[in-house]
């Protein structure tokens, strides 16, 4: 009740003390509002109402915008099949693990109140009866917790009221005190009086209007949550567990309540009994863990030793056939050597024969040079020897000359013909 009354109030005294620092120095200081809000006591009174209001239903509406972020989040999750009644404490384990904004939401206290139900009395029946009584408290709830918006909207209109009474009174009063002599300026003053005074009903049925409408809007909200958290609590625990009818007999009821403990005491002894297998597999799973570990352990150390002792076979292997390359490779090098030198050898005495070639072409082409020389010289001696007597026993000579040295300079190529003929007919002419 404290919460529920604290906040609206501090929230709406804060938010009219902004709203009168906007009127009094602020942009909103302008004669009209000065006159509604300021003009008369009731008049701020009403306002501060009207802000307190307002606080509260903005709080409402920050629970009610909670409720669908419950309703967004909260749930016992998907099972299969129906659950044994054991499963209540860990889905109330759940809950609790919830944060308090969750936890204290429509849904959140429905499903907790339902699955506590369940395992305090061991059994799912009346759970649909008590779906419907935790609703009724719910509904009641949410109506109760609109009392002070209620009273204030009540209060507000009254507070008009009792500011245009009050008006009305003073004026009266006033005018009971004045000389009625004037009556035309008494009457003036009551009616100028009576204009300001019904100020106050006008400014608090206006908020009267805007108050209910709001509740209104927050209150049809909070409904509709109210029917989504109905219909989702019935889907997520209305055939969770396995609901046994009881009988009105005490003997049959006993009996039920036996074959329940005996029911539950076999799904201990089966779990127990799964707890018991698991761990069996877990030893056996960490068992053959090891014996694998070692197996691979051992095949590794073994194809290690066989790869070293291949390799160490494969490297022998090789420098054999390494050093058996060596030595061909060095006998072919010899046996190249040896032909290269035999070459060499050759080569040098093909080398001095060329340059022997060589000399005798030089003498040859310096005897040609001669050669040319001489048979000029002859010419020229034939051309002077032509109108002697004894020119062709001179010319006889010359020819045997010439074949002399024909002979010991061997066959020279294209040798200038020397024209005897022509020279014995010349010398005939002669």
């Amino acid at each position: 009740m404290v919460g529920a009354l604290l906040w609206p109030l501090v929230l709406g005294l804060a938010l009219a003390a902004v709203f009168y620092a906007l009127v009094l120095r602020g942009p909103l200081n302008h004669p009209l509002i000065l006159r509604y809000f300021v003009g008369h006591p009731v008049c701020v009174v009403e306002t501060f109402f009207f802000f307190i209001c307002l606080g509260a239903l903005l709080h409402k509406l920050s629970s009610v915008c909670t409720e669908y972020s419950a309703l967004a989040t909260v749930s016992l999750g998907q099972h299969d099949g129906i659950q044994p009644l054991s499963k209540a404490n860990e889905l109330l384990d759940m809950l609790a693990e919830l944060p308090t904004r969750l936890r204290n939401s429509y849904l959140a206290r429905r499903l907790f109140d339902s699955l506590e139900l369940v395992s305090r009395r061991g059994s799912a029946d009346g759970l649909e009866a008590e779906l419907k009584h935790l609703s009724d408290m719910d509904a009641a709830r949410q109506q109760d917790s609109y009392a002070l918006i209620r009273i204030i909207v009540w209060a507000t209109p009254m507070l008009g009221f009792l500011g245009t009474v009050i008006g009305i009174t003073q004026v009266i009063g006033d005018l009971a005190r004045q000389d009625m002599v004037n009556v035309q300026n008494a009457m003036q003053g009551l009616l100028g009086g009576l204009y300001v005074k019904f100020d106050t009903t006008a400014l608090a049925l206006s908020f009267t209007v805007v108050l209910m409408f709001l509740q209104f809007l927050v209150d049809r909200m909070e409904v509709q949550a109210l029917e989504t958290v109905d219909r989702r609590a019935a889907d997520e625990l209305l055939g969770l567990f396995q609901s046994v009818t009881v009988s009105s007999d005490p003997q049959v009821r006993h009996i039920q309540q036996i074959a329940q403990s005996v029911l539950y005491a076999s799904e201990q002894l089966v779990q127990r009994q799964a707890q018991l297998w698991q761990s069996t597999i877990s030893a056996a799973q960490k068992h053959w863990e090891r014996l694998a570990d070692a197996t691979c352990e051992q095949t590794q150390t073994a194809l290690t030793a066989a790869l070293s002792q291949a390799l160490r076979q494969h490297a022998e292997q090789m420098a054999k056939i390494d050093q058996a390359s060596a030595e061909q490779l060095g006998r072919r090098w010899e046996q190249w050597q040896s032909v290269l030198g035999s070459n060499a050898r050759v080569l040098h005495a093909q080398q001095q024969e060329l340059v022997k070639q060589g000399e005798l072409m030089t003498q040859a082409i310096k005897a040609a040079g001669d050669v040319v020389q001489l048979e000029a010289a002859l010419n020229n001696n034939l051309s002077a020897l032509a109108g002697a007597k004894n020119f062709e026993d001179t010319v006889m000579s010359l020819a045997a000359a010439i074949h002399l040295l024909n002979t010991r300079l061997g066959t020279i190529a294209e040798t200038p013909h020397v024209d005897l003929r022509g020279s014995q007919m010349r010398a005939r002419a002669a």
